[in-house]
Order: C-alpha cells, then sequence, then structure tokens
C-alpha cells in the first residue's frame, strides 16, 4: 500500500508538472487534452536562437500540497521539486541542455493510507546534445531526453538513446530508441512487475513516426516496438513484449476549432499469471477531441473528449504485465499518459472515457495583464467499461455492471507574473453501479505554485 501511494504521488507530480510549466511560458493549457504531456519544450530557451558558444542557466521551483480522501481514508502529502537546467549554445541552433532534479516529499496526514514520509529524489532529468544542420531539415538528439509518439498515448517519458528528425517537402520523418534501466528506479514511470520496482525498469523502446502537412492538417502514422529485459527467475517470468502500430489526424478547422484523433494497436507476447506459457496480445485503443474556441467576452472555449481502451475478462489488473490468467490477452497496456479525471485517474484499458468541459478567462476584459491571465476550467466525465464483466484500474469495479461512474474536474491557472504562477486542482468521483453499493465518494485536492529564477 506505501509503494503504491508513494508512485501515486510521484507520478501525478510527473505528469503535473510540464502542464504547470506549460502554463507559466505561455503553451497551450495541457489540461485541454487527455494527454497532460508536453514535449521538452517547458524552457523557451531551449528553442530562441543565440549567440554561437554561450552558456544560459536557470530553475525553478515548484511546491505542491495533495489530498486524497475518501470515507475515512485521507493522505495528504507536500512535495517540493527543484530542477536546475543550463544550455550551452554551440553553432546555428545546435546546443547542450542538462537539468538536474531534486524531489523531496514528506506525509502530512495519514488515515488508513501509508506513503513514505521525508523522501529525497536526485536525479539527472534530462541532458542531451541537440544537434542541425543549418536548414534545420535534419536534427539529431543524444542522450537523456522525454521521447514521445503520436499523442503520448502509447509511449511519452525520459529515456537514454537517441532521436533521429528528418524534415522534407513529402513527409516529416521521426525515428527515436531509448533505454530506460538507467533511470533512478523510484522515479521511473515504467515499473510494470516486482522486478521492475526492485532493480528499475530495464526496457528498451524503438520506433518511429512518418507524417505529412496539408491545409492546416497533420496526417502520421507509427510503430513502436518495447523490449522486456527485466531479470526473471526460472519459476516466475514476467517479461511483457509489445509492439504497437497505428496513426492519427489532428488540426485546424475554421481558425477557431482545433481537433485530434489517434488510433493504436497493440501485438506481442505476455506469461499468463503464474505459469511459464506465453499468449499472444491481441488489444488496441483510441482517443479523439475537438476544442472549440469562440471568440467574445470570457474566451471561452468547449471540450469534448473520448477515449477507450479494450479490456479483458480474465485480468484482475490492467496494469500488470502477468495480469492475464488465460486466452489471448486483450487487455491494453501503455506506456504513456492519460489523465482521465483527477480522482478515479483510470487506467486506459477495459474502459470508455466520454468527456465534455469549459474553460473560461472571466477577466479578459480587464486592462490588467495579471488579472487577464487567470483561466478557470472545468469538466465533466463519464465513465464505461469496455467489457462489462472485467475489473478496470489495479482491481477495482468488480461487478458485472458496464457503470463505472461520473467524475467532475475544476482547476483554476493564475500566470501573475512570467516567472510566477498559481494553480489548483480540485476533483471527485462518484462510483457507479460497477462498485458496490456502500463504495465511498472519492475527492481529489491539489494546490500550488511555479516560481521561476
Amino acid at each position: 500500500m506505501g509503494k503504491q501511494n508513494k508512485c501515486t504521488v510521484l507520478l501525478l507530480v510527473t505528469i503535473l508538472l510540464p502542464a504547470w510549466i506549460s502554463t507559466l511560458y505561455g503553451a497551450t493549457p495541457a489540461d485541454e487534452s487527455f494527454s497532460s504531456y508536453i514535449m521538452d519544450e517547458d524552457m523557451r530557451i531551449t528553442q530562441a536562437p543565440s549567440r554561437p558558444f554561450t552558456i544560459s542557466y536557470g530553475a525553478w521551483v515548484t511546491p505542491v500540497i495533495i489530498d486524497e480522501r475518501y470515507g475515512s481514508n485521507e493522505l495528504a502529502t507536500s512535495v517540493t521539486t527543484t530542477r536546475l537546467w543550463v544550455r550551452a549554445s554551440l553553432w546555428g541552433t545546435s546546443y547542450l541542455y542538462i537539468r538536474g532534479k531534486h524531489q523531496y516529499q514528506t506525509v502530512l496526514v495519514e488515515e488508513n493510507m501509508t506513503a513514505e514520509d521525508n523522501d529525497h529524489i536526485v536525479d539527472l532529468d534530462v541532458g542531451y546534445l541537440h544537434l542541425s544542420n543549418t536548414s534545420g531539415s535534419v536534427q539529431l538528439s543524444l542522450g537523456r531526453k522525454f521521447f514521445i509518439i503520436g499523442t503520448g498515448l502509447i509511449l511519452n517519458g525520459r529515456g537514454d538513446g537517441g532521436e533521429l528528425e528528418i524534415y522534407t517537402s513529402i513527409a516529416d520523418i521521426k525515428i527515436l530508441g531509448s533505454y530506460t534501466g538507467l533511470l533512478n528506479k523510484d522515479n521511473n514511470p515504467y515499473n510494470l512487475s516486482e522486478a521492475d520496482y526492485a532493480d528499475g525498469a530495464k526496457r528498451v523502446f524503438a520506433g518511429g513516426t512518418i507524417s505529412r502537412s496539408f491545409y492546416n492538417q497533420t496526417l502520421y502514422v507509427f510503430g513502436l516496438g518495447q523490449i522486456d529485459l527485466a531479470d526473471e527467475e526460472d519459476t516466475r517470468k514476467v517479461r511483457y513484449q509489445s509492439q504497437y502500430y497505428g496513426g492519427g489526424l489532428n488540426g485546424v478547422i475554421f481558425s477557431n476549432l482545433r481537433y485530434y484523433g489517434e488510433f493504436a494497436y497493440e501485438t506481442g507476447t505476455s506469461y499468463l499469471s503464474g505459469t511459464d506459457t506465453q499468449g499472444d496480445i491481441k488489444a488496441h485503443a483510441g482517443q479523439a477531441g475537438i476544442n472549440l474556441f469562440i471568440h467574445t467576452v470570457l474566451n471561452p472555449v468547449l471540450i469534448l473528449q473520448y477515449a477507450y481502451g479494450t479490456g479483458d475478462a480474465d485480468r484482475s489488473d490492467h496494469r500488470s504485465p502477468t495480469g492475464n490468467t488465460v486466452g489471448d490477452d486483450t487487455g491494453f497496456l501503455y506506456f504513456g499518459t492519460f489523465t482521465g479525471g483527477y480522482a478515479l485517474r483510470p487506467v486506459l484499458a477495459n474502459l470508455h472515457v466520454f468527456r465534455g468541459g469549459l474553460g473560461l478567462s472571466p477577466f479578459s476584459f480587464s486592462r490588467y495583464r495579471t488579472l487577464r491571465r487567470i483561466t478557470l476550467l472545468g469538466k465533466y466525465t463519464y465513465y464505461r467499461k469496455y467489457d462489462s464483466e472485467a475489473y478496470i484500474n489495479y482491481g477495482e469495479a468488480p461487478f458485472d455492471n458496464s457503470d463505472v461512474g461520473q467524475g467532475i474536474d475544476a482547476a483554476l491557472r493564475w500566470r501573475i507574473f512570467n516567472d510566477l504562477s498559481l494553480f489548483a486542482n480540485y476533483a471527485v468521483f462518484f462510483p457507479g453501479k460497477a462498485y458496490a453499493s456502500d463504495e465511498e465518494t472519492r475527492h481529489f485536492m491539489m494546490a500550488g505554485m511555479t516560481l521561476a529564477l
């Protein structure tokens, strides 16, 4: 229980921090899409032109308080993350970028839930060499960085490796390869099995994307292979070998309507629970959404989203590599980021997720820039099972009923100054008929700030 709650807190901070940074630097709010991951562009200094052979540096600090509760259970945790970065420009747009991270966690309240107190994590967050030709048509990155495929549904996260991007008049090509076994095992989002938790997730990812842009639209296809190198015992097989194929389309229509859609099919092999017998993986998932920007007072944004992931009636845990007990493994398992409500925090497997929301700038009419930077966001979510007989998440919603429940998320983002922002989230989940009748309502609260130095 302690390890799971510790990982929950760290995962939330890992997922949410890039969204706070993107708001701080003016990027699109990550809450507008399922994947709240923002690529490694959190410091615009890595993108801005600069004189050759000069050095830039800086830091930011993000203290956060997270409170989770349902019934008599409560866990309140303080997590403070400090990042230090340095960028050395080379020639043209080539540069060396290094960022270190220190994360300190302390428990404020524990009621029937536990997490490790006074927990420190020190890690090399990213550190890579970015090389580019004069025109920027060929770019190569080598080192520790964020890697992403498509929208980030099947893969996004840090790794050690390389990425080659080639831009042509016909199509754009991205090829990547990374290894995750050198990451700090306490700060590694690829953990699935006990072997991963004990030794660090030793996984190799290799794949790429081919995309073509036309008339403000982008069509792309992708492929990804994941090789599990986890240490195994002769009597306990845990390696999960998976491959992903798919594509997507995104773009802008009528200047104020943005949309995206992506589909992924998963193949490979996994071991049946507690045996050395392998079964075939046959799973798939997809997500789509539209954002409608209305040019009027308060700058409203209407948001509609849908996502699904296949499930398996023989699985009791949809994040376990050995969760399948018989036959083919039809439970979708991924290495990306899915944000479908902070109170339930659903795994995108055996689930349909329907979301609708509204974003507002309540002081958009003000002559004060600071007030105009306040953003409010609310979303309603309805959850249904893909297979009514199967569980969701790590073994929840056990009854043979498709009604998982409903959720409400509310968020405040306030970029007070260019180097200071405040944020707050509140979420609630109301269990449906797939849960026991006495299942408690879940609440999630979070508040914090980001200070750039």
